[in-house]
């Protein structure tokens, strides 16, 4: 089985998502529609490991907007996402490629990492690449530069939830 560990916030919406109303849990169509195009292309399933999947609005939002995921990583609060990840990986062993897609580096530097500008969110280049990789043409991820990651790991321990 092949699995995107999927982010939704700065991958699924962007600063150019309409949100008329200024709503928390907002999903672009064009991002979702990239979505659905890299799951036929692989066959993949998806994990949420978004904080939605904590949230009942987020849940419920994520399956209003149709993202077609079929479980959520564990909500291990005082964990980077990379060891959620790695719990729900090592409950699932029939799992034989996966990618993570995610704008942000939660730990995240030993799983191959997919990472999207939050600004722009999920890209053609992003799909093909994770197609790729999914696919086994390739080894190659896609994140950012080292400095940007540990801004971002610096930041996500200080942002994580209470519990």
């Amino acid at each position: 089985m092949k699995v995107i560990f999927l982010d939704i916030d700065g991958v699924l919406n962007c600063e150019k998502t309409p949100n008329p109303r200024k709503f928390p849990y907002i999903v672009d169509a064009a991002l979702l529609a990239r979505l659905r195009q890299l799951l036929e292309r692989t066959g993949a399933s998806v994990v949420l490991s978004s904080t939605w999947r904590y949230d009942p609005a987020g849940i419920f939002s994520a399956t209003h907007y149709g993202i077609p995921f079929m479980d959520v990583t564990p909500d291990l609060p005082t964990e980077p996402r990379c060891k959620e990840i790695l719990r729900w990986l090592r409950q699932n062993p029939e799992v034989s490629r996966y990618v993570v897609i995610d704008d942000e580096d939660d730990d995240l530097d030993g799983l191959p990492l997919f990472q999207p500008l939050s600004r722009i969110g999920l890209t053609d280049e992003i799909v093909a690449a994770v197609a790729d990789y999914l696919n086994g043409n390739t080894e190659k991820d896609m994140r950012r530069n080292r400095l940007v990651r540990v801004v971002q790991n610096i930041h996500s321990l200080f942002a994580r939830h209470p519990g």
